[in-house]
């Protein structure tokens, strides 16, 4: 684990350095969830609709390539979407 120690302005604003931006997928003008917890508060972009659409048409694509016409138990298995979103 690394630790960064970061200056807050005096309206409370935080400048998240660049690498760390782009290692987490944090956007400009993009939204971010702050998750309060016991030990301090856990900060987790938002993805945008286009990062979804994106995940969706991967998804889909992927679910082709298996040719399937009507899925039975356990044929889909390799095509998880909850896996995609982990």
């Amino acid at each position: 684990m690394v630790t960064i120690k970061l200056k807050m302005g005096k309206k409370g604003y935080v400048i998240i350095p660049k690498i760390i931006r782009e290692k987490y997928g944090f956007k400009e003008d993009g939204y971010i969830l702050a998750e309060l917890r016991e030990d301090g508060v856990l900060l987790k972009p938002v993805p945008s609709i286009d990062d979804l659409r994106g995940y969706f048409k991967k998804h889909a694509e992927k679910l082709r390539s298996l040719k399937i016409t009507s899925p039975k138990l356990g044929e889909l298995k390799g095509a998880c979407l909850e896996e995609e979103f982990q």
